[in-house]
């Protein structure tokens, strides 16, 4: 009788174990995979505003003939009224005009954005946890209009 219950087919604590572990470790892995997507996308939208709020700033430069000081004067002539400045990681974008330019900035989490995946306009600078990322934009620039043709890129 007792070698029946030693004998009988089933999986051991140990094997249960391992393969709770295993399962454990991939969850994790496929959760920071996950969230480092999310942290790119929403890298990607505040580039995107940061372009907006560049050319939104043009606009106002050329229609009061000074930089805004900061988002609150671009709306609701040049931005709709929902847009905020404050950026999809709660960091506030900064306006600066100069004398033919203006530059958004804004800090994002470290090593979200490289220079080189965005082009020139785009400026990374290491602040500690976070990156500052700029955008200039100047007058001129709004009139060149890119044109894509196979792997070059001019102005018109």
């Amino acid at each position: 009788m007792d070698r029946d219950i030693l004998e009988t087919e089933g999986f051991s604590l140990i094997e249960l174990s391992l393969v709770f572990a295993i399962a454990v470790i991939l969850l994790g892995v496929a959760f920071y995979s996950a969230a480092r997507m999310r942290q790119a996308v929403l890298a990607k939208k505040t580039i995107q505003e940061m372009d907006v709020l560049a050319d939104a700033s043009v606009q106002y430069y050329l229609g009061n003939g000074a930089w805004p000081q900061d988002a609150a004067d671009l709306r609701p002539a040049h931005l709709s009224p929902e847009a905020t400045g404050i950026n999809p990681f709660g960091n506030v974008y900064t306006i600066t005009g100069g004398v033919s330019s203006v530059t958004i900035s804004t800090a994002l989490p470290k090593g979200l954005i490289m220079s080189e995946n965005f082009g020139s306009e785009i400026v990374v600078q290491n602040q500690g946890a976070n990156d500052l990322v700029s955008v200039t934009r100047s007058v001129e620039s709004t009139a060149w209009g890119l044109q894509y043709d196979k792997k070059n890129i001019f102005h018109q």
